[in-house]
């Protein structure tokens, strides 16, 4: 009888000590047996190690590292590392204080293996699992890879991290995660691995992995930082540049994806402070596909204006508003039910 495959789930870890025992004990708890788990410690400075040794001196199929020096600091730069040190052909990626079901894995075994990407439906908890019954998103029913793309450019991220088990050849293909992004790395990754065209398959019927809700109370802090707008940018720039080379996708998503650049680039950006951040955009080359730097400029302009609250009202009230409903998405994301698959 041949062997089951080798399932390796990937956990970054950065001060996590609180929650990852949570975590660990979802994977302990899989009614499919034959996996590795790989831990791959960001440099933290609480007793998460302890906590891990626990789990590896008890169960070999537990693994911890710390992320070497040959790797970018973050969550990627151990994602990534985790993935090179990984025996199995297949990878889960799950964070730190997320959880999956007992039969998350042997679900998603039981599927077969003719795909490069299996996506499962992502459930939401606060403090403790069953206190929300908001789920990340739905698939839905178009699944072509170029209306998927145009989901993400619409900020409508149809499957989060933990819900997708990847094949190790084609995560390799694409190139791993982007180690340089401190933020948006989830959106870019999954965006950028449908422009390779994967061999897609779905499980749509409940939930099989759980996502801290929690983790948002920081993200306030997260997104008025320098790096934060510098990993939106440069997510944006690798994208861009597969959209450089699929015309036909640009074609189907340009709207949408002017609105992104001028929500994130210019909207965004001025609202939480980073005035200069748009110029500095302005001043990058090449600009990115099918904008315009004079029409970036003038949105700028009014946005930067529209700060002052007499000039907002006395001169730009129909204008602004006009620009605000410009960059509106309408995104389904975190606004199901589990009640609605």
């Amino acid at each position: 009888m041949p062997k089951e495959p080798l399932i390796s789930i990937i956990i970054p870890a950065f001060n996590r000590a609180h929650l990852i025992e949570e975590t660990l004990n979802s994977v302990k708890s899989q009614t499919y047996k034959n996996w590795e788990c790989i831990v791959v410690d960001d440099g933290s400075t609480d007793h998460t190690k302890s906590i891990v040794k626990t789990y590896t001196d008890n169960d070999e199929r537990f693994k911890f590292y710390n992320r070497p020096i040959t790797h970018l600091a973050g969550g990627n730069g151990a994602r990534n590392y985790g993935a090179e040190k990984s025996q199995g052909d297949w990878l889960v990626f799950l964070d730190s204080d997320d959880v999956l079901m007992p039969t998350a894995l042997l679900n998603r075994m039981n599927c077969g293996f003719d795909y490069d990407m299996l996506i499962c439906v992502t459930g939401t908890f606060k403090r403790e699992l069953g206190d929300s019954d908001i789920i990340w998103n739905k698939i839905g029913s178009d699944k072509e890879e170029s209306k998927l793309i145009g989901r993400y450019i619409n900020m409508d991220m149809p499957w989060h991290t933990n819900g997708v088990t990847w094949r190790k050849d084609f995560f390799k293909k694409i190139g791993g995660w982007n180690d340089q992004l401190r933020a948006w790395q989830d959106w870019e990754i999954h965006c950028r691995s449908l422009f390779f065209k994967p061999k897609l398959q779905f499980i749509e019927k409940t939930p099989d992995n759980y996502f801290r809700m929690s983790k948002h109370d920081s993200i306030g802090k997260t997104i008025r930082s320098n790096n934060y707008m510098d990993s939106v940018y440069n997510a944006l720039v690798s994208i861009d540049a597969l959209l450089v080379e699929n015309e036909d996708v640009f074609d189907l998503v340009k709207t949408n994806y002017e609105k992104l650049l001028c929500k994130m680039l210019i909207s965004f950006p001025v609202r939480k402070g980073f005035l200069s951040f748009p110029i500095k955009t302005l001043s990058k080359t090449p600009f990115f596909k099918g904008s315009k730097r004079l029409f970036f400029l003038k949105f700028y302009i009014i946005e930067l204006l529209a700060k002052s609250p007499k000039l907002k009202k006395a001169i730009l009230q129909n204008t602004y508003a006009k620009q605000r409903k410009f960059v509106e998405v309408k995104s389904n994301y975190l606004k199901h039910k589990i009640s609605d698959l």
